[in-house]
């Protein structure tokens, strides 16, 4: 999973005492609400919305972090930092970038979760 940092997800189970369910569950919020907060930052990147560029960058940035994908993590700590500063110049590059990045993390999730032994909603 060249999209994800399988130690991040390691050390999520373990502060999860080993629980694939509640790991699955988690990463099944984040699979449902990914593409809503990708499609917000996209509207906000092309409507020259900084403001709310910069809100909906930070959301999806924590969550990414929590699950290991680290790149998604960069390129909304740079919307992010663009919304704040109000200088979206490259930010629909970026935001091209992201939707290609969550596509493959999006795979690399599913995948995950095809290996647990609990049966995953998402699926």
């Amino acid at each position: 999973m060249s999209s994800i940092d399988t130690q991040v997800l390691e050390s999520l189970l373990d502060m999860l005492e080993g629980d694939q369910d509640v790991l699955a569950e988690i990463i099944n919020c984040y699979l449902m609400e990914s593409p809503k907060i990708i499609a917000a930052i996209q509207t906000s990147a092309s409507q020259g919305d900084a403001d709310n560029l910069g809100k909906t960058a930070h959301n999806l940035k924590s969550s990414s972090a929590s699950l290991g994908a680290m790149d998604i993590h960069q390129l909304c700590l740079e919307l992010e930092s663009k919304g704040k500063n109000g200088n979206l110049a490259g930010s629909l590059e970026l935001v091209s970038q992201l939707i290609n990045e969550y596509a493959q993390v999006e795979i690399d999730l599913k995948k995950l979760l095809q290996s647990f032994s609990c049966t995953p909603r998402y699926l």
